[in-house]
């Protein structure tokens, strides 16, 4: 009762906040992760929006939930999804530029099991993409789902899990030991990261991809990938 009450507090003051806004061309998003990656695109999407005369607002969300307030309006859109993510959202936009390329992985034991092998894998939350792969793959073992990457190698080091998935992009935001056991690293997938804005900026979209082109185009993207030594 208490989480539902200082949500609907947040929903609130955020509704207000995006009143008090609307007459200065700004959006609100949630803070990415902290990545080199999500800085990037970031500063990226910011001179984007600045083309068009608009101002990044960026707050502290849940990014449990962040997902669900983009979809419902109360956030903007999301600064970075996969394409995974559309059909549960239908309100979300996709600005067809890919911001950038990461890789989905498995952490598991060096025993030549292959994924569908595994009786159980961690997953961290906010990320649906990891649930999304598994039920394509038809997945059948127990799914765990952590808030963290240390809790996820922690359990696989204490051989609680057989696996544990990740997205490249999230393993360089933070120091982190493997576990003193044979490790092996498995490539599952490659994906792209875009941009999502709500419905009711629909009128933006073809903008903003226009945008992103020119900032591609003239050289702005590499010179901003150059200053956060970030390759594609």
């Amino acid at each position: 009762m208490k989480l539902q009450l200082n949500t609907l507090f947040l929903l609130v003051v955020l509704f207000f906040s995006k009143i008090t806004l609307a007459n200065h061309n700004s959006v609100i998003f949630n803070r990415p992760s902290d990545s080199v990656q999500a800085s990037y695109a970031l500063a990226l999407l910011t001179l984007a929006y600045k083309e068009l005369n608009y101002e990044v607002h960026i707050i502290d969300f849940n990014r449990h939930n962040a997902l669900l307030a983009a979809n419902n309006g109360v956030l903007d859109g999301q600064l970075g999804r996969d394409t995974s993510i559309e059909a549960n959202n239908k309100n979300l936009i996709r600005i067809n530029y890919p911001l950038f390329n990461y890789k989905l992985l498995l952490f598991k034991s060096c025993q030549p099991n292959t994924l569908d092998k595994l009786d159980s894998v961690s997953v961290l939350s906010g990320y649906p993409v990891q649930h999304h792969f598994l039920s394509e793959s038809k997945f059948e073992g127990d799914i765990i789902e952590v808030k963290n990457i240390a809790t996820q190698l922690n359990l696989l080091a204490q051989r609680k899990i057989d696996g544990a998935i990740m997205l490249d992009f999230v393993l360089n935001a933070g120091n982190f030991s493997q576990p003193e056991t044979c490790m092996q690293t498995q490539l599952l997938s490659k994906l792209s990261l875009y941009h999502y804005v709500h419905k009711k900026h629909a009128a933006l979209a073809s903008k903003l991809l226009n945008a992103l082109h020119k900032l591609h185009d003239n050289g702005t993207a590499r010179a901003l990938r150059a200053i956060y030594n970030f390759k594609l």
